[in-house]
């Protein structure tokens, strides 16, 4: 399948035209990390939001602006860490993600801000970890 000109996989198409968990927490959710990468100003902005439960992952909402690659990978990845640990979060996993679907060399890009984004909340969790032990 194609959107615009490049070529997607059935699944990038499907997750594109309708993602999963997107959205954001409301104000105030406890347990709720956040990390963001890129721009919109660049074309590509990832805001992704975990709702932990202890150091498992219980609910994953993200915001995204970019191309359909990018929008698929944050929906596989919403769906797909559900129940891991943080530690299991630390492990690089966007590519992996963009080879499943099949993405073309030049979106695999995507999958690299996806991991910083993922990296961006896990750091935040590390930062307020250290103050609620001081």
């Amino acid at each position: 399948m194609s959107i615009g000109t490049t070529e997607y996989s059935a699944t990038v198409y499907e997750h594109f035209r309708a993602p999963r968990n997107v959205g954001a927490f409301p104000a105030g959710t406890l347990g709720v990390i956040e990390g963001q990468a890129g721009s919109r100003r660049q074309g590509r902005e990832i805001i992704l939001a975990l709702r932990l439960d202890g150091a498992r992952v219980a609910e994953c909402r993200y915001r995204v602006y970019g191309c359909p690659a990018t929008v698929a990978l944050c929906s596989v990845l919403s769906e797909r860490i559900l129940g891991s640990t943080l530690e299991h979060l630390r492990a690089p996993m966007g590519l992996a993600l963009a080879e499943e679907l099949e993405l073309p060399p030049a979106k695999r890009a995507a999958a690299l801000l996806l991991e910083d984004a993922l990296g961006a909340a896990l750091a935040r969790y590390n930062m307020t970890s250290r103050r609620q032990t001081a």
